[in-house]
């Protein structure tokens, strides 16, 4: 009987007998016999390189396989067009191409953006091995960059220049295409608010002939911005489940511009009902007292920034008594359409600093930051500290921002201050023009730099250059006196002023030198002066008034001890904070003068609808009392312009009878008020409106002969209205003032013109 086991067992041996012959004929089959390798077509790449690409070279065992890997690991070196190989009589053969290198890369076409810009942006440079792909990328970012300001129609096309030994030129072609602007932005879903208003909210505006600023590109970067600015507007009016659905530009099919269109989902408006001030660091009074001083109260609709503001609230009230790490968290429950809020008040646990960190100061020196600090490493961690150090800091003026960064260590006591600064020009070109109702200009031009070196130094050159008036000053300030709270500063100027008849004029020389100090944020300085004038009269002058000084050499010795704090939170625009100055003016020290002067300035800023609008009070006042003689010309007040918008310089006050030149006054005073606010104007702009009145008055004189109004302490009183604006060499301004009270011989000017000035 046939035994099927063994027919089995002897079927399996063969097939296994089988499959080693095939793999063993198959692995001689794949062998490939090569002698000798040639590298053809190379021109700046050596034998060498291409061959280290073969494993064991010279004593690769070639087969197809290694000859596979061999071809694609030349190609993802970047640096070959085009690749064969091929064996002949054991000869393998290796033609290469290889990429050129680029010589050089222009842009044509392009007028809008500069060839700095695009080489900025472009992925291929000189020397770079030429790539498609990078050619390609490059090609695309020019098109972003074009997008970014309205140009999406703009082309671009590469153009491979051969100019041998592998080198090419890259020309990128640019045809920028026609400006593409918003024509319409709609809204769907909006029922509380018209579509006018939510447009009066967001950045990007609609193109209109009429109007002059904003932006009508289409930026799809700015529609993030903008539905930001949207959620801000809701949450700030109860609506904080507004939510934006869809937010697209859509191309018109005319390719004229674009549609922008919101879809949005209102949500329900919130009322505020309970608010609780959870803590065991008050008692319960004083508790209940706090609660009627936050900024959201029941019964009112909800709103963020009142909630914002009710922490910050908190938590200032509570290092002001004495807790420097309090914790303050904030929660909201929503009921129906009211919100119950929590404020968890707690004593938090005590951290002390690390270090400090400073970035972002590329020019100023690491310990003119420092300086400015209130606290060291080592010491306990304040943050009321922390606050008024950073508005310290933003009062230099040195920079454009300061923030702050707390880095918690993996040691729960200690803490990393991060400040992160951004500077900008402290260099700064003043320049006025003033048009006065008499038809004279004015020129101010200064040069200013209060950071010289990154080292904190004031250094002035100041220029005011008029038809009847020249005025030079040249001034240094070393604020911070072998790095102690200690100024040392200096001036020295010199005065040529005539009046508008030009038949009495006036010659002041001088120079000043001071020392200041600090204690508590209130500074000190105690200042020498030291000044000749000269005033002539012409044979054929008018003049009824004596000046006390006709062709006398006057000299005056003084001393000054001045006083003053500053706590606005920015230098150039405040929106918080005061400052005060009160000068007291001894003459006498020698010279031919002798007479005590006391002049107190004060500035303050008040934000209203936290921070939309800014309200503003500046005031002065100021008198000056000989000791044994009378007071001359040249040491009276003048008064007008910036003092009293309206009036020229000098406007107001005593005039002369005869030429009705203004001769200065021995008491003023002076009050603005002033409100100013970007609301209703394009944010990308910077601009500012602003809205005044102003009232002082000018009066006093020893020699009263020959003028009038000497004794009239009748108050002028104007209001006006102009714009403003933050610009690199400081603030420009234009406005319009109008006198609603003044005396007859006093002299307007309606419209005035600055930059590097402020309120």
């Amino acid at each position: 009987m046939f035994n099927l086991s063994k027919f089995f067992l002897f079927l399996n041996k063969c097939l296994l007998i089988l499959f080693i012959l095939t793999k063993l004929s198959l692995s001689y089959a794949d062998e490939i016999r090569i002698e000798k390798v040639e590298v053809n077509g190379t021109k700046r790449l050596s034998d060498s390189f291409i061959l280290n690409f073969l494993p064991e070279y010279p004593n690769t065992k070639f087969n197809n396989e290694i000859l596979n890997k061999f071809t694609k690991d030349l190609y993802n070196s970047g640096m070959f067009n085009k690749i064969s190989l091929k064996v002949d009589n054991y000869t393998l053969l290796i033609n290469v191409e290889e990429y050129p290198i680029i010589n050089e890369v222009f842009f044509s076409g392009n007028d809008l953006l500069d060839d700095e810009t695009l080489s900025n942006i472009i992925s291929v440079n000189s020397r770079d091995i030429y790539n498609k792909n990078d050619l390609s990328d490059s090609t695309e970012k020019i098109k972003v960059e074009y997008q970014k300001i309205g140009r999406y129609l703009a082309e671009v096309n590469v153009k491979k220049i051969e100019i041998g030994e592998g080198r090419v030129n890259i020309n990128f072609q640019i045809n920028e295409g026609a400006l593409l602007v918003v024509k319409n932005i709609n809204f769907i879903g909006n029922k509380k608010f018209s579509d006018n208003e939510l447009r009066s909210k967001i950045s990007t505006k609609e193109d209109a002939w009429y109007k002059i600023f904003g932006s009508n590109k289409f930026i799809p970067e700015r529609l993030d911005y903008d539905i930001e600015k949207l959620k801000d507007f809701y949450s700030e009016r109860g609506y904080i489940d507004f939510t934006v659905k869809v937010a697209r530009g859509d191309l018109l099919p005319d390719f004229s511009g674009f549609n922008i269109n919101f879809i949005i989902d209102e949500g329900i408006r919130y009322t505020t009902d309970k608010v609780r001030i959870n803590t065991l660091l008050i008692n319960d009074k004083k508790n209940k007292n706090l609660l009627k001083e936050l900024n959201l109260q029941k019964g009112e609709f909800f709103d963020t920034r009142a909630y914002d503001e009710s922490t910050k609230y908190l938590i200032k009230y509570f290092e002001n008594i004495g807790y420097s790490f309090v914790k303050v968290v904030p929660s909201i429950k929503k009921r129906k359409n009211f919100i119950d809020i929590n404020y968890n008040v707690s004593e938090g646990e005590k951290k002390f600093i690390n270090k400090i960190i400073i970035l972002g100061n590329t020019r100023t020196n690491d310990n003119v930051i420092r300086r400015e600090l209130s606290f060291l490493e080592g010491d306990p961690f304040n943050k009321a500290k922390l606050n008024l150090s950073i508005s310290s800091l933003k009062r230099l003026g040195y920079f454009q921002t300061v923030n702050y960064e707390l880095q918690n260590l993996n040691s729960s006591r200690s803490v990393d201050v991060i400040i992160k600064v951004k500077e900008k020009n402290t260099g700064s070109a003043t320049f006025g023009i003033g048009y006065s109702s008499l038809n004279n200009t004015s020129i101010n031009l200064g040069l200013n730099e209060r950071n010289f070196l990154g080292e904190g130094k004031k250094i002035r050159l100041e220029a005011n250059l008029a038809e009847k008036k020249n005025f030079y000053n040249i001034g240094v300030t070393e604020p911070y006196f072998l790095d102690r709270h200690l100024s040392l500063f200096g001036n020295i100027y010199d005065q040529e002023t005539e009046n508008s008849k030009g038949d009495v004029k006036t010659n002041k020389t001088g120079f000043d030198f001071g020392v200041g100090s600090k204690l508590n944020d209130v500074s000190q300085t105690i200042k020498y002066n030291f000044s000749t004038s000269e005033t002539s009269t012409a044979a054929t002058s008018t003049a009824a008034s004596d000046t006390g000084e006709e062709g006398k050499e006057i000299t005056t010795s003084s001393i000054t001890y001045g006083l003053f704090q500053d706590t606005r939170d920015n230098y150039f625009n405040p929106t918080s904070g005061y400052r005060w100055n009160f000068d007291n003016t001894l003459a006498g020290v020698g010279g031919d003068t002798k007479f005590y002067k006391s002049v107190l300035n004060i500035k303050s800023f008040y934000p209203i609808n936290y921070g939309d609008y800014v309200l503003g009070f500046k005031s002065g006042l100021g008198f000056i009392s000989a000791i044994d003689d009378k007071i001359t010309s040249s040491n009276r007040f003048v008064i007008g312009g910036r003092t009293l918008r309206g009036f020229d310089n000098g406007g107001v006050g005593p005039r002369d009878t005869g030429n009705n030149q203004a001769v200065g006054g021995n008491n003023f005073y002076n009050l603005s008020v002033e409100l100013k606010s970007k609301q209703f104007l394009p944010e990308d702009t910077g601009l500012e409106w602003f809205v005044f009145s102003d009232i002082g008055s000018l009066w006093g004189t020893d020699y009263k002969s020959g003028v009038r109004g000497y004794d009239d302490k009748e108050p002028r009183v104007t209001n006006g209205f102009g714009l403003s604006m933050i610009t690199p060499v400081g603030p420009l301004q234009m406005l319009w003032g109008y006198p609603v009270q003044s005396e007859t011989y006093d002299i307007e000017k309606n419209f005035q013109f600055s930059i590097g000035t402020s309120f």
